[in-house]
C-alpha cells in the first residue's frame, strides 16, 4: 500500500511525500493518529544530524489496521504507542515492530498518548533515583520538566520545586503538583532554595532548560555530598565554564538520563505507558499547538521559533 509521508528534502524545508509500505511478519501496520514534534529533531531539520531527504516523526501514537502473521497480543484496532524503528511517524500509515509497541487504554485521546517522550521522563526518573524525603528541584517547567513533576507528584518528598522564568509555566508546575515555585527573574534562586529546604539544599536536581549556563545553577542548588545532577536536556554545545570547584565540593554525581542510560528502553516504555494509562501523566494542558501533516512545514517553524504559549505540537495526519 501507500501512504502519504513527510520528509526533510534539505535544511530548513520539509515536503509530503507519497511513500510504499510494506509490512514484516512482526510487524504491526498503524494508522496514524498523532506524532509529537520533539525539540530534538530540531537537529534534523537545522542539518546537524542526518542527511536530506529522510523521513522525521519518532513520538507515534496509531490505531491497528493490519498485523503480520508472527505477531500475537494486539489485534486490529488497539491503540497503541511505542519505540519507532526508523523516525516515520509524520505519515498516514506506517509500520513497526510488535515487539516495540504497548497498547493505550481506551478514553485517552492519541494526542495525549504520546508513549516516546514518557518513555524518556521514566528514564529520566530512574536517573534522579528520589528517596522517601528527598528535596527534588526541576529546573525548566516545559513539556518534560511538567511531566517529571507529576510523576514525581505525591506525598513522599519533602518538597518538589520548580524552577522557570515563565509564571504561566510555574502555575502549571504547581497545578500539576510542585510545592513551591521558584523563578529566577523575580530574585536570587538558590537563596530560595536554601530557604524552602531549611539549608539543606536539594538532594537532587532535573536540569531541563537545555541551556548550560544553567548547569551551574543546579550544582548550587544541592546538598553536599552525593546530591544527583540530572541532565535531562539535549544541549546544543559544550559548556563554557562549568563549576568543577562546586562538583568536588558538593561531591556531586552528574547523571546523564538519556536512551543510552536505560538499562531496557522497552522496559521504560511499558512504565511509562503504565502510568499513562493510569492517568499519572497527563497531557492536557501540555499539548498547546495541533497540525495537520499538510502543515508540517509549519509545524516545524514553530517548533523551532516558539510562537507565545507554545508547550508542545502535535502532528494529528488527518486533521
Amino acid at each position: 500500500m501507500f501512504t502519504r509521508r513527510a520528509y526533510l528534502i534539505e535544511p530548513g524545508k520539509l515536503e509530503v511525500r507519497e511513500t510504499e509500505l510494506r509490512m514484516q511478519p512482526n510487524e504491526l501496520l498503524l494508522e496514524v493518529l498523532a506524532c509529537g514534534l520533539c525539540t530534538w529533531e530540531l537537529n534534523h531539520y537545522q542539518g546537524r544530524i542526518g542527511e536530506a531527504p529522510m523521513s522525521l516523526g519518532h513520538e507515534f501514537v496509531g490505531r491497528v489496521v493490519d498485523k503480520g502473521g508472527h505477531v500475537a497480543g494486539f489485534e486490529i484496532g488497539d491503540v497503541v504507542t511505542g519505540l519507532p524503528g526508523a523516525l516515520d511517524g509524520f505519515s498516514d500509515y506506517m509500520t513497526v515492530a510488535a515487539s516495540n509497541c504497548e497498547k493505550v487504554a481506551p478514553g485517552i485521546k492519541p494526542e495525549h498518548a504520546l508513549g516516546e517522550p514518557l518513555k524518556c521522563v521514566v528514564t529520566v526518573l530512574r536517573g534522579a533515583a528520589p528517596e522517601a524525603g528527598d528535596y527534588g528541584v526541576v529546573i525548566g517547567a516545559g513539556p518534560m520538566g511538567l511531566w517529571a513533576i507529576q510523576a514525581l507528584a505525591g506525598n513522599s518528598l519533602s518538597a518538589l520545586i520548580a524552577v522557570d522564568v515563565d509564571e504561566e509555566k510555574l502555575k502549571l508546575a504547581a497545578n500539576y503538583g510542585a510545592t513551591h515555585t521558584v523563578n529566577p527573574a523575580a530574585g536570587n534562586a538558590i537563596e530560595a532554595i536554601r530557604a524552602i529546604t531549611r539549608g539543606h539544599m536539594a538532594d537532587f536536581v532535573i536540569e531541563g532548560t537545555g541551556n548550560t549556563k544553567v548547569i551551574n545553577d543546579g550544582i548550587a542548588m544541592l546538598k553536599a555530598g552525593r546530591g544527583r545532577l540530572v541532565l535531562m536536556s539535549s544541549y546544543k554545545s559544550a559548556a563554557d565554564n562549568l563549576d568543577v570547584v562546586g562538583m568536588v565540593e558538593r561531591s556531586v554525581e552528574i547523571r546523564v538520563p538519556h536512551p543510552g542510560y536505560s538499562l531496557s528502553e522497552q522496559d521504560d516504555l511499558r512504565r511509562a505507558v503504565q502510568l499513562l494509562n493510569k492517568g499519572v501523566f497527563r497531557l492536557e494542558g501540555i499539548v498547546s499547538h495541533q497540525y495537520s501533516l499538510n502543515q508540517i512545514q509549519q509545524a516545524f517553524e514553530a517548533l523551532e521559533k516558539r510562537p507565545a504559549g507554545y508547550l508542545k505540537g502535535v502532528v494529528i495526519p488527518k486533521l
